[in-house]
C-alpha cells in the first residue's frame, strides 16, 4: 500500500460514522484528525503550527520570498466520505515526500495547510479557516452562530480570530481534489484543470396564497402556494437545462398547513443557483428573481425573498493551470479543463494570491457520502502531478 492510500486509510478512522467520516469544527473529532496530521508534518521535519483560527500548518522554511502554499481540508460533512478534503491535505503531504526523498534544495518556502471548518457543517461557516488566513472576518456573524463559545470549549480564543491572517506570507496555493461530480469518469480522462470556480447565490423564498377546503374551492379560485411553488421549481430546472452555464436547484420546501385535504396557504422554499462566469452568474440571478415576481404575480401570492448567501465567481490563475497541465502531460495524463461547480477554499484564496486546483474523478459522481471513492491509482496519479507543478515553482533544480 501506497503511502498516500495508508493516509487516506488512516485518517478516515478518526471520526468515522458509520461507513462514513463526522469531523467538524472544534470537535474532538476534528481536534484528533489534526494532532495525527501534526504528527505527520513533523515526521517530514516541518515545522507546525494550528493557528488562532484552527488552522493547521507544516512549513518547510528554507529559501527566500513568499511561499507557496498546498493543501484543502480535513473537516467534513455528516457522515461524508473520506476523500473530499483530506485528498488534498494528504497529497501536501506526497509533495514534501517526493522533494525530501530527492533531496531537493528550495528557493522559496513551501507550507502544508488544512484550513479550519471549510465545509461549515457545524455552525454554517463554509470556509472559515481560509476566510480568517487572508483577513476575510465576520465576527458579529459568526459570534451570534455560537462558534465563540465552541471555540472556547476547544482551547481556542475567539478573540484573537483577527491574528490568523497570514495570507501575505504566500505567493501561491495549490489545492488537489475530487471532481464531486462525474464528467472526468464519463468521459475517460485522467485529470482535471480547474478554470474557476462557480458563483454561488442563495434565497429564501416564501410564498403565501389563503389555506382553504380542497373540495369546495374551485380550481379558478385558489390562491395555492405549492402551485406557485412548483412553477419556480420548474421554470428554474428549464432554465438551467437550456442554458448549460448555471445550476439550479430547490433542496427545502415546507408547506403549511400541510393538511391532506387543505389547499396549502403557504410555501417557503430554498434556491440555490451557480454559474462559473460572472455573465452567466448575473443572467441567473435576475431570472430567478423575474420568475419568483412573475410566478407570484399570476398565481395572485404574497412574496417574500431573502439573499441567503452570495459568492461570486472565481477564476484561477491562468499561469499556474498552464503548470499543472504541463506536469499532468509530462506524467502521460490526459486533462481536460474545466469549473468548480462546488465551492473551495481555493476560492477565497484566489482573491489575494495566485491560486489554482487539480480534480481527480469521482466514482459515479458521488460525493458527500461513505459512497465517495476514488481509486488509489487516480489518486497517486494527482498527486504526482501536484508534486510536478509544485517543484517547478519551489525547487532549485527540476526533480524531473
Amino acid at each position: 500500500m501506497s503511502s498516500l492510500a495508508a493516509d487516506l486509510q488512516d485518517a478516515a478512522r478518526i471520526g468515522a460514522d458509520g461507513e462514513g467520516v463526522s469531523r467538524f469544527a472544534w470537535t474532538p473529532e476534528l481536534a484528533q484528525a489534526n494532532e495525527w496530521l501534526v504528527r505527520r508534518l513533523e515526521e517530514l521535519g516541518l515545522e507546525t503550527e494550528i493557528d488562532p483560527a484552527g488552522n493547521v500548518f507544516g512549513r518547510w522554511n528554507e529559501g527566500e520570498g513568499t511561499a507557496v502554499l498546498v493543501g484543502s481540508h480535513l473537516d467534513t460533512v455528516s457522515r461524508g466520505g473520506k476523500y473530499d478534503g483530506a485528498l488534498g491535505v494528504l497529497a501536501a503531504l506526497e509533495v514534501v515526500r517526493s522533494l525530501k526523498r530527492s533531496q531537493t534544495s528550495l528557493r522559496r518556502p513551501l507550507w502544508v495547510v488544512s484550513f479550519n471548518d471549510e465545509e461549515g457543517s457545524r455552525f454554517q461557516t463554509g470556509m472559515l479557516g481560509s476566510r480568517a488566513f487572508v483577513g476575510d472576518l465576520d465576527l458579529e456573524d459568526w459570534r451570534r452562530r455560537g462558534v465563540a463559545d465552541a471555540m472556547a470549549a476547544g482551547g481556542f480564543d475567539f478573540e484573537r480570530l483577527p491574528d490568523a491572517r497570514r495570507v501575505e506570507d504566500v505567493g501561491a496555493y495549490f489545492e488537489l481534489h475530487i471532481e464531486q461530480g462525474p464528467v472526468l469518469e464519463q468521459e475517460g480522462v485522467d485529470l482535471g484543470v480547474v478554470t474557476g470556480i462557480s458563483g454561488l447565490l442563495g434565497f429564501r423564498v416564501t410564498l403565501t396564497g389563503e389555506a382553504n377546503h380542497a373540495g369546495t374551492t374551485p380550481m379558478a379560485l385558489r390562491r395555492d402556494a405549492l402551485a406557485g411553488a412548483a412553477r419556480v421549481v420548474l421554470a428554474l430546472r428549464e432554465e438551467a437545462r437550456s442554458r448549460g452555464d448555471m445550476t439550479a436547484n430547490v433542496g427545502i420546501l415546507t408547506v403549511t398547513p400541510g393538511g391532506f385535504n387543505v389547499i396549502p396557504g403557504t410555501a417557503e422554499l430554498t434556491i440555490d443557483v451557480r454559474a462559473g462566469a460572472a455573465d452567466a452568474f448575473a443572467r441567473a440571478e435576475a431570472f430567478t428573481r423575474e420568475t419568483l415576481e412573475r410566478v407570484a404575480t399570476e398565481e395572485q401570492l404574497g412574496l417574500e425573498v431573502a439573499e441567503t448567501h452570495r459568492k461570486p465567481p472565481t477564476p484561477l490563475d491562468p499561469g499556474l493551470q498552464e503548470l499543472l497541465t504541463a506536469a499532468a502531460e509530462a506524467e502521460g495524463a490526459t486533462v481536460r479543463q474545466m469549473p468548480s461547480g462546488a465551492g473551495h477554499d481555493a476560492m477565497v484564496l484566489a482573491k489575494h494570491v495566485p491560486a489554482a486546483m487539480l480534480f481527480v474523478p469521482s466514482r459515479a459522481g458521488v460525493s458527500h457520502s461513505p459512497d465517495e471513492y476514488t481509486a488509489p491509482e487516480q489518486c497517486e496519479l494527482g498527486a504526482r502531478v501536484l508534486s510536478r507543478a509544485v517543484a517547478r515553482l519551489v525547487a532549485n533544480h527540476s526533480t524531473e
